[in-house]
């Protein structure tokens, strides 16, 4: 059984407002960790973390891994938001 014109229209007008929300978000936390860490570099290098100076250890690890974890938030989120939507 299929749901009503206007329900779809409604669900599907929801899946997209949480879908914008969570890309914006993400996207503003990529913003701010790369543009932190690259402008503040040089204040960031007097703070050692594991034995390196925080920036280094952020351009070579940090970064990457904080970008990893961002696709995992997005791809865990995205699957919640089809589950909530399409209900199962």
């Amino acid at each position: 059984m299929s749901a009503a014109p206007e329900q779809t229209g409604s669900v599907s007008k929801q899946y997209w407002r949480h879908t914008r929300r969570l890309t914006v978000a993400l996207m503003a936390c990529w913003a701010v960790l790369c543009f932190c860490v690259l402008f503040f570099a040089r204040e960031l290098s007097s703070v050692v973390f594991f034995g390196w100076p925080f920036s280094f250890y952020m351009a070579a690890q940090g970064l990457t891994l904080s970008f990893v974890l961002i696709l995992a938030i997005y791809s865990l989120s995205m699957g919640w938001i089809g589950r909530r939507q399409t209900g199962d």
